[in-house]
């Protein structure tokens, strides 16, 4: 979500209440998936020069996108490599069944999508060679239990590609219209489970988060709207374990139009 962002999921209780709260993402779904189409930036080449080989990614590989909203990634990716199989999660059905609309329209029997919180996967660990999460972290309940949950299903070697918005204003801009949304909708306002403004996070802050877990190599970018980290797991090749001093903390340039 470029110029502005909020992402999805909100954490599912071991014990939820008899009647949980709504979603805005539900009763404005449509809203978010305008947003997604058209304000926020694509970061398509971006990950694919940080996730896959310069000959492209190997037959079978599988990939997740987290906080998948309307399918955006998911979609983009298994067209651009029919090879590859992808998976878009996320809690809001209403968008997960615009995510289905779009890949089918596109015909790619190679995306699907799946309903579920990113605090606690499905996919059984060591198990996914991709993951993106594209500005999933401004409204997560639990962000290092997110990024925890990131880590155990990647497999040795896997790889991540993390966008995060930077800009406050600009970032918090569709979480507020929601709102202002809802106050027209049969449910009243203040009975939703999202927050009621998009949690930013500092640069600091960020990478932190992204320190929370034992990366094999970790890159780091920060531009004038967004911050990035592309991690890779251990390959598990090498039997010393890397001491913090001995992992790859370093920038990496991209273009940023």
């Amino acid at each position: 979500m470029e110029t502005s962002d909020c992402e999805m999921p909100g954490r599912t209780l071991a014990h939820p209440p008899a009647h949980p709260p709504d979603s805005l993402f539900e009763s404005c779904a449509w809203f978010y998936a305008l947003c997604r189409e058209y304000l926020f930036r694509d970061h398509t080449p971006e990950i694919s020069r940080a996730l896959f080989p310069l000959d492209g990614p190997a037959p079978g590989t599988r990939v997740l996108e987290l906080g998948c909203g309307p399918g955006f990634y998911a979609c983009r990716l298994s067209q651009e490599y029919p090879q590859i199989h992808t998976t878009g999660v996320d809690l809001s059905r209403r968008l997960l069944e615009r995510a289905k609309s779009r890949a089918a329209s596109r015909s790619l029997q190679n995306c699907t999508f799946a309903h579920g919180d990113v605090h606690s996967l499905a996919d059984a660990s060591d198990s996914i060679d991709a993951i993106v999460v594209s500005r999933l972290f401004l409204i997560v309940a639990d962000r290092e239990a997110v990024l925890s949950e990131i880590f155990r299903v990647l497999r040795p070697g896997g790889r991540c590609f993390i966008a995060e918005p930077t800009s406050g204003f600009r970032t918090r801009i569709p979480l507020s219209c929601m709102w202002l949304l809802s106050l027209m909708s049969s449910s009243p306002a203040g009975k939703y489970r999202e927050p009621r403004q998009a949690d930013v996070m500092t640069a600091p802050d960020f990478a932190s988060l992204i320190r929370s877990q034992e990366w094999g190599e970790v890159e780091l970018q920060y531009d004038g709207w967004y911050q990035y980290a592309v991690c890779a797991k251990d390959s598990g090749k090498d039997p010393v374990v890397l001491a913090d001093s001995d992992r790859i903390e370093r920038s990496i340039s991209w273009s940023t139009v």
